[in-house]
């Protein structure tokens, strides 16, 4: 029996998938586009039907349907595997489904958080002072309503109560993250969020999971020992893990594909007032530190990430461990230089247009924060050896040999010693966590191509496309002979993808294009021997003038019936 994923391969069409997101258009049997991963002029990019597979030989991404949602989406596979089941009517096996309480329960957990939403948005409506607070940040009211922003009342119990009148349990509700129990009232919820601004977070597909609670203020008659905190997020629940979960990831997804670029900022501000500004690959880590799972789900859109963390020293610190964390991940890593004392949010709200020319020029992070260092320390010795704490690990994480060398040297100039004295340090640090082996941080497009001439793609062709038992293949071998066969495939050895993506464009009936194809290579050898007969003719003796020129005879007898 198939397997669910043969059955949802063999009910959709990955055309049909593909065609959701880019324009194709018929070219033979297969479709081309350009590519949905990469910015190009012309089309590059083949979807093959027949085979379910697409390829782009422009920057070498490749697969089939489930990788193809996997990367535009930025889901792991059993989540494209459920969507696509989905979508197929295929009934997936036991292992790949929770329980039926399981689901059930997460299905709720989601319509606790959907209706949670909505009530903060109505909330915020009716609460001009925060409504005003918004709009003194730099939000406008569409941004406001784009991202669902809202109030969390300042009373106890209020969402709670709303939820329950809803027909929520207060198990669901503690379950979701928005309600605590209370330990002086058995039974008893109390609302987790209160006095707060509330940015909604959302899961990859736009489903609210989370919040997180800006500080806005206190509940009358409440005491509270010191300063509240500034931010309060949703614990983690089944719907909402931390480390998986990345801020305005769900709205920012396509446009970091399109660009090939990654804006990661800190606060929710940052955030929202980034993409107001016209910065819509950006996102944060609202809260969190960067984790191995952040970056995972960020490589399958972009390997390119600038760092726009916060000016002050928990916010360097920070964007060190971040740096050091992506560059071993394989990621291209650059930071900003901001105004001092300016946060993202402050630049987007007071000057767009500063904030975009700060991301445009951004510095690599091994150069960037080799002056930061500069600016934190006061003599020589002190420079040296922050620099060895805290840059050189940046270079250790980097897979390629040929880009650390690159930035030993502009260390070795800043410190004014030998490249061979910062090399040897670099080589004693381990590469650090998430690291790559170099060879796996470069697409398959960098390899050598050999160029051939027409006959030998077009021989390459027919031998990629037909299994060697058949009497296509033996037609072939008949043509040219078994050896040429033998090396034109060698000389092909890694482009049988392209060739058969190239076979399929020459037409939609394949065995008229085979035929076409072995016409064309048996013309093309008929005129090679023409020509070789007419070298001899012209050096020949007179008794071997009349067979080369029956020969001769004959085969252009040949090539004219080829051309008819």
């Amino acid at each position: 029996m198939d397997t669910p994923a043969q059955q949802i391969k063999e009910k959709i069409n990955i055309a049909d998938v593909v065609g959701q997101y880019v324009t194709l258009k018929k070219a033979g049997r297969t479709y081309t586009a350009r590519c949905p991963f990469h910015t190009e002029k012309t089309a590059s990019f083949h979807v093959s039907p027949e085979r379910g597979t697409y390829k782009c030989f422009g920057c070498g991404e490749g697969g089939d349907i489930f990788s193809f949602v996997e990367k535009m989406e930025g889901v792991d596979f059993l989540t494209a595997l459920k969507q696509l089941a989905e979508r197929a009517g295929v009934k997936l096996e036991r292992q790949f489904t929770p329980t039926k309480e399981h689901k059930e329960h997460d299905e709720r957990l989601h319509d606790v958080c959907e209706e949670t939403t909505k009530f903060f948005e109505s909330a915020l409506i009716q609460h001009k002072e925060a409504h005003e607070y918004l709009h003194s940040r730099g939000l406008r009211d569409d941004t406001i309503l784009a991202w669902r922003l809202g109030y969390a009342p300042a009373r106890w119990e209020e969402l709670s109560k709303h939820l329950v009148s809803k027909g929520f349990t207060k198990e669901e509700v503690v379950d979701a993250g928005f309600a605590v129990k209370s330990e002086k009232k058995p039974g008893e919820v109390f609302d987790r969020f209160r006095g707060r601004i509330i940015f909604p977070i959302f899961d990859s597909a736009g489903r609210p999971v989370a919040v997180s609670g800006r500080y806005f203020e206190r509940v009358p008659g409440q005491k509270e020992e010191g300063e509240p905190a500034k931010y309060v997020n949703s614990p983690e629940t089944a719907l909402f893990k931390k480390s998986k979960t990345l801020y305005g990831f769900d709205r920012a997804k396509n446009a970091i594909r399109k660009a090939d670029c990654i804006l990661l900022v800190e606060g929710q501000f940052d955030l929202v007032l980034s993409h107001q500004s016209g910065l819509p690959f950006t996102v944060a880590l609202s809260g969190t530190a960067l984790t191995p799972e952040h970056l995972n789900l960020l490589s399958r859109l972009s390997k390119r990430l600038v760092l726009a963390l916060d000016a002050d020293q928990a916010g360097v610190r920070a964007g060190l461990r971040s740096a050091q964390m992506a560059l071993a991940a394989g990621f291209d890593v650059k930071v900003p230089t901001l105004p001092e004392g300016k946060d993202p949010a402050d630049l987007a709200r007071e000057n767009p247009e500063l904030l975009k020319a700060a991301i445009r020029t951004s510095k690599t992070a091994v150069e960037f924060f080799l002056g930061a260092v500069r600016t934190g320390t006061k003599d020589e010795r002190g420079y040296k050896k922050a620099v060895e704490a805290q840059v050189l690990p940046l270079i250790s994480a980097i897979g390629s040999k040929i880009e650390q060398e690159h930035f030993v040297r502009i260390v070795a100039h800043a410190l004014g010693v030998s490249e061979g004295a910062v090399l040897g340090e670099v080589a004693k640090r381990p590469r650090g966590e998430g690291a790559q082996n170099s060879e796996e941080e470069y697409p398959e497009v960098a390899e050598i191509r050999i160029e051939q001439t027409p006959l030998e793609r077009a021989i390459a062709m027919v031998a990629f496309c037909n299994e060697e038992e058949t009497p296509t293949y033996a037609q072939l071998v008949e043509l040219v002979g078994v050896a040429r066969v033998a090396e034109i495939k060698i000389k092909t050895k890694g482009e049988e993808e392209r060739l058969r993506f190239e076979f399929d464009l020459l037409g939609e009936n394949e065995r008229a294009v085979i035929e076409e194809l072995l016409r064309a290579i048996e013309r093309k050898i008929i005129q090679e021997k023409i020509g070789t007969l007419q070298a001899d003719l012209r050096q020949s003796a007179t008794t071997n003038e009349t067979l080369l020129l029956r020969e001769l005879s004959s085969l252009k007898r040949r090539e004219q019936e080829l051309r008819q």
